[in-house]
């Protein structure tokens, strides 16, 4: 929540009025330091009269929620990754704005870098042939501590496992490359190194609608981290990514990866979460700002934004068919 005050406080056009956290201190201190109202009650923020927007940076399993409660108070809601663990529960929260004429937008930072853009046109225009094959790798390390740090982190109901927190930035990325997860065809959870509920380690095989197939690997049992890494071929070429930053980029036989928009693509956040960029925030923080300003279309709109948790919640219904996440 605090590297989206220190966002906002820099994003044209917006003012911070309130700030809203059920722990009342926190939300004094926050507000305090930007000059906005504390309240600690989203109904009382909600009617108060003093915003047009939200910006939800709770445990994931209140996003809906929330964004329902602040949409029927005719706010616009920018939400964070995901927009919620159940996907139901998505629905709801897209026809709660969508049936108001509301802005509803997610935050997947790696949407607004240019060359991750420029190969998604070019996968989309047929440039790379048909997709055979689409992967995302996400292999890095967390202590105890930082489970232990909030009860409600690693568990089912607030937070899932690493799938539903690291990893869901990685599947943004391959599902706006390879399209929609049609099925899962194997699917394996663990909890390997940590005390938490959800999983440290997953690893599932997936068709996509497109019918080509990939696997999706993630961890934060490794230590030390690698980077996260996107792999995507074609029958007329291919694609790696490490985070948002393409490091091989080949269309018939042609290198193309020095045509590609250069710009450091590393998200961080490998080993240590207070060390991911927010660079990409800002960006998304500014476009939702313009989307309502305009009444268009934000760049992660809320059906957009809605993909990831789908292919998330066959993931894990294909693992544990008794586990319902955010519920």
């Amino acid at each position: 929540g605090l590297g989206h005050l220190r966002v906002w406080s820099e994003t044209p056009g917006a003012r911070v009025t309130a700030v809203c956290d059920g722990d009342a201190a926190r939300a004094h201190d926050a507000a305090r330091s930007i000059g906005a109202q504390p309240f600690d009650d989203l109904e009382d923020m909600a009617r108060s009269g003093l915003i047009d927007a939200v910006d939800i940076c709770t445990p994931s399993g209140l996003h809906a929620d929330q964004g329902i409660l602040a949409a029927s108070h005719g706010l616009h809601v920018l939400c964070e990754k995901p927009l919620d663990l159940c996907i139901e529960k998505v629905d709801r929260l897209i026809e709660a704005c969508e049936s108001r004429g509301l802005t509803l937008a997610g935050v997947f930072q790696r949407r607004t870098y240019p060359a991750v853009q420029q190969v998604a046109r070019d996968i989309a225009a047929g440039r790379m042939g048909r997709v055979l094959s689409a992967s995302a790798y996400l292999k890095w390390w967390r202590p105890q501590s930082y489970y232990d740090s909030a009860g409600w982190r690693g568990t089912w109901a607030m937070d899932g496992g690493v799938l539903a927190n690291q990893a869901i930035h990685a599947i943004d990325h391959l599902v706006w490359l390879a399209g929609p997860v049609a099925e899962v065809e194997y699917a394996r959870l663990e909890t390997a190194a940590h005390k938490m509920e959800a999983e440290d380690f997953a690893l599932a095989v997936v068709r996509f609608e497109s019918g080509a197939r990939g696997v999706i690997e993630a961890t934060t049992c490794c230590s030390p981290d690698l980077c996260s890494r996107i792999e995507v071929f074609g029958t007329r070429g291919a694609v790696a990514f490490e985070d948002a930053t393409p490091v091989k980029y080949g269309l018939d036989g042609q290198d193309r990866l020095p045509a590609l928009p250069r710009e450091d693509g590393r998200i961080g956040g490998g080993s240590d979460p207070m060390a991911i960029s927010l660079k990409g925030h800002a960006v998304i923080a500014a476009d939702f700002v313009e989307a309502v300003r305009e009444r268009r279309e934000p760049l992660v709109p809320g059906r957009v934004a809605r993909v990831s948790v789908d292919a998330l919640n066959k993931i894990y219904r294909a693992a544990l068919p008794g586990v319902r996440l955010g519920t």
